[in-house]
């Protein structure tokens, strides 16, 4: 016969377990913040966003140009891609990158996503256009719920260097050249 304060205490036990599993979940943060730079390809852009992970919980999931408004990029992105290995899927005017907990975004890491549109960089990056959200998990159609969806955030523009900038890092450049190449030399022979 088996003893009911055994299998009493080994249920509570497991109950407490579980519980004190899904409060860590819970208790965690998802936060996301992202960046985005572009090169001009002809009339089209080849954009980069890179997801920062600023939440303590992997992230699993980015809608990109999604909130619970709907989708809010000005044009259908085309060709997503990424370096995690997720599904890439355009959706309307936005873009679902979907991963799982083998290839989650650990916290304090980054990932590059890409993507091309004919939208320019003020169009895709003004108002609500690239505001996202990040998930622990599979895409769910929430955002902002404690231990599964990020709130909502929205990827700033990389600036493109300057014409002037550029030409200046390329005079520092070859002046430096320059500079290393006299001291080579060896010395002229002394005139008699």
């Amino acid at each position: 016969m088996k003893n009911p304060l055994i299998s009493s205490r080994f249920v509570l036990a497991l109950a407490a377990g579980l519980s004190a599993t899904s409060a860590l979940a819970v208790g965690g943060t998802i936060t996301a913040s992202a960046t985005l730079s572009d090169v001009q390809v002809g009339s089209t852009y080849d954009y980069t966003l890179t997801l920062y992970n600023t939440g303590t919980l992997a992230i699993d999931s980015f809608w990109y140009g999604w909130t619970t408004s709907g989708n809010n990029l000005p044009s259908v992105p085309t060709s997503p891609g990424n370096l995690l290995a997720w599904t890439n899927t355009v959706s309307g005017n936005s873009i679902k990158y979907t991963g799982n907990s083998g290839d989650s975004l650990a916290p304090s890491s980054s990932a590059i996503f890409t993507f091309d549109s004919t939208s320019t960089p003020s169009q895709i990056t003004a108002g609500a256009s690239g505001e996202s959200v990040a998930y622990v998990g599979g895409i769910d159609f929430t955002q902002n719920v404690l231990g599964d969806s990020s709130p909502v955030f929205a990827p700033t523009a990389v600036p493109e260097p300057s014409t002037l900038g550029l030409f200046v890092v390329g005079l520092i450049g070859i002046s430096s050249a320059g500079w290393r190449l006299g001291r080579g030399r060896c010395p002229a022979p002394p005139r008699s």
